[in-house]
């Protein structure tokens, strides 16, 4: 039975909103954005003065919730109906503004600024503290420290410590801006507390999301917070240093501008973040389809299409060039292990003729307790946005269908994506939310969530599982603290992998024990091989003697060969010196991928 019409007489009054010219592009968001909404029919001053009284004494959820229907357009005008129920005004009261104001509160943005400090603090001591303990490797902190020394000094960034061409792996162009640094402070620790500076400060555009969604300044401190104390961010930050901890910033800010409709702001932060890693496109394009439903149907166009195109030319031309495998097919046939059913040919194949197999590969082994663990600690919420989920779903995806192990796991750095996204979509969950009330106690379960969850899963002291926190005083780290002074600046090395990210500011450092033994070396398919030409070149070998494993055999064999003598033996560690070459060689075999080193050496 179709619904019967309601009388003219019944029907609930609306209030016809304005939204005037916006001059500029530079407007905060205090008394400038009232300044410019609160305006009536009528253009008086006297008129403008009443409203923004009103404005302020009717700070209802109501109203909230009004607002975030609303669209603040850059040079438009226009004139929206909304029910007089949602406009926070009786049924035949006197309407009263078009935007609700924002509640401010010092105490707020002191417990964001406090939150931001303390975040800084812990995690930028505790990465350094682990660094001069020895609890850092070559991968990745060393790959990365020596790509942007061996940049900064205008040489190949062919990385010996694993193999390959520095952006023949990843295409980490964000890490170009480090060189500069280098110029001046050439150090691992750079790297380091910019990262932890990059995920702290990753809170400001966090709350300033919350406070333009949500429109109160404790909510979004909530949010703030939220973030702050979220356990997957707290294992990104203390897992080595990876160029992906910056696409949390941008993130942030990405989906602010878009907000706030700074379309010069969001293309800015996009570019940026299309720059820190070859698969940030697939966010983008989600992002664009968002932007394109909700905001600007041309600005979403043109940047999923933008997004497609540098993810094509990432994969189809950069990368199989960069990395020396020549073609597409090469080098994804060098990285299948990271996509499911064979490859993406397989993965495509598979999504078309038997879909039922990707959702139960989404959904096998521990994949369900790493959903758990990513969404417990934001409440659920971004649920309440499903569409604002779904378009940021990607990088979350991705996690899910990977047979790599370590992507599904939340002590690694793999999602760097997907927390931002999480915290957006909570964001615009909550803003559907109208009940101030109900809107309040969500977020206080958000916070209470993420609190819950880092003491369950996090790495914080005290926690139930907390991080590894190195001791940089101990009688260890001080023998080999005394081993690495005996080495020359430019001494081709081979060493321990906890000492590599304190030696690799040198065009030749190899992770012991290669290049005797190819272990992790290259494409992969080389292990177990040999490079004679490339271990001859090797004048110190710099070991923790006890905790070798495997790679015994080959240390005792470089001892009793003649070619190197004992120059440091104390605590464990014992440094070896050559002091002759070694035989005749005669003609060498390198792998085929591997002699993208040649001509690069010196």
């Amino acid at each position: 039975m179709s619904a019967l019409p309601v009388p003219k007489r019944n029907r609930p009054k609306t209030t016809r909103l304005w939204l005037t010219r916006v001059p500029r592009l530079g407007r905060g968001l205090g008394k400038s954005r009232e300044a410019d909404c609160a305006r009536g029919r009528d253009g008086t001053p006297a008129r403008q003065a009443a409203l923004l009284k009103e404005q302020g004494s009717a700070r209802s959820n109501r109203e909230t919730g009004a607002s975030d229907r609303l669209a603040l357009g850059v040079g438009a005008t226009r004139a929206i109906d909304i029910p007089a129920e949602a406009s926070g005004t009786e049924a035949g009261a006197k309407p009263s503004t078009s935007v609700a104001a924002i509640a401010t509160s010092r105490t707020a943005r002191a417990l964001l600024v406090g939150g931001v400090v303390a975040y800084l603090l812990v995690y930028a001591t505790w990465s350094l503290r682990n660094y001069a303990g020895l609890a850092t490797s070559g991968f990745d902190l060393g790959i990365h420290d020596q790509a942007v020394w061996l940049l900064s000094r205008g040489l190949n960034p062919f990385i010996t410590i694993s193999g390959n061409s520095y952006f023949g792996d990843h295409l980490y162009w964000i890490m170009l801006l480090f060189v500069p640094v280098y110029w001046i402070i050439p150090s691992a620790k750079v790297l380091l507390v910019a990262q932890s500076a990059a995920l702290g400060l990753a809170a400001v555009p966090a709350f300033l999301l919350g406070r333009e969604k949500l429109r109160s300044e404790w909510l979004a401190a909530g949010v703030a917070l939220s973030y702050l104390f979220n356990c997957y961010l707290g294992w990104i930050n203390l897992e080595q240093f990876h160029p992906d901890a910056f696409e949390v910033p941008l993130a942030f800010l990405a989906v602010l501008f878009v907000v706030r409709r700074r379309w010069v702001g969001f293309f800015v932060a996009v570019l940026l973040m299309l720059l820190v890693k070859e698969d940030v496109p697939l966010l983008v394009i989600g992002l664009g389809i968002l932007v394109a439903l909700r905001y600007d149907r041309r600005i979403g166009i043109v940047t999923s299409l933008l997004a497609g195109v540098w993810l094509f030319i990432n994969f189809r031309f950069l990368l199989p060039v960069l990395s020396g495998s020549g073609s597409l097919a090469n080098y994804v046939s060098h990285h299948h292990e990271r996509i499911p059913f064979g490859g993406l040919s397989g993965l495509l194949k598979t999504l078309f003729t038997r879909p039922w197999k990707v959702v139960s590969q989404a959904f096998s082994g521990h994949r369900p307790w790493y959903y758990l663990q990513v969404f417990a600690p934001v409440g659920f919420l971004p649920f309440l946005s499903p569409w604002t989920l779904l378009a940021l779903a990607a990088p979350l995806v991705a996690n899910g269908l990977s047979p790599i192990l370590y992507q599904y796991q939340i002590e690694y750095h793999y999602g760097t994506l997907v927390v931002p996204c999480l915290i957006i979509a909570a964001v615009f969950g909550l803003a559907h939310v109208t009940n101030a009330r109900l809107r309040r106690g969500l977020v206080g379960f958000m916070i209470v969530s993420a609190i819950l969850c880092a003491w369950l899963w996090g790495p914080l002291p005290h926690s139930r599982h907390p991080g590894y926190s190195a001791k940089p005083t101990s009688y260890y780290t001080q023998a080999v603290d005394s081993a690495m002074k005996l080495i020359p600046p430019q001494a081709v090395i081979s060493v321990y992998y906890g000492y590599v990210s304190h030696l690799d500011h040198r065009p030749e450092v190899y992770e012991f024990p290669n290049p005797w033994v190819l272990s992790r070396w290259g494409d992969l398919k080389s292990d177990g091989q040999s490079l004679p030409a490339l271990a001859a070149r090797v004048d110190y070998v710099l070991v923790p003697r006890e905790s070798l494993g495997a790679s015994t055999p080959v240390f005792d064999r470089l001892v009793s060969s003649g070619e190197f003598r004992i120059a440091y033996d104390y605590g464990g560690v014992e440094l070896l010196e050559r002091v002759s070459p070694p035989p005749a060689l005669g003609k060498l075999a390198v792998p085929p991928l591997l002699a993208t080193a040649k001509g690069v050496l010196p």
